[in-house]
């Protein structure tokens, strides 16, 4: 199974790194592809979580080390996906609260 061929187009300036967890569990990261002059680091971001591997679901982050139990699409459909991350912050914003 060739992910990468699944996965949508990175953002300028950014691409996207496999790394395989155990037989079944594959993240997906989002990384800058300049390194941060503060940081003196890569800039990356967990795009995603692959599950399964006759059947692959994609599966959205709770943070960089474990996903949400239910699947949040198949994986022929991540290529409709936004490009940065499908994570999706559970807080609502100050902003909203005015």
């Amino acid at each position: 199974m060739i992910i990468e061929s699944y996965l949508p187009t990175a953002p300028d300036g950014h691409h996207y790194e496999i790394e395989k967890v155990s037989k079944l569990v594959t993240k997906v990261w989002l990384v800058r592809d300049e390194i941060s002059p503060y940081l003196d680091k890569e800039i990356r971001t967990i795009y995603c979580f692959i599950k399964g591997s006759k059947n692959p679901k994609v599966h959205q982050p709770k943070n960089a080390k474990e996903s949400y139990v239910k699947s949040y699409c198949e994986l022929v459909d991540l290529k409709d996906q936004g490009p940065y991350s499908l994570f999706i912050p559970k807080t609502t914003s100050l902003i909203h609260l005015l």
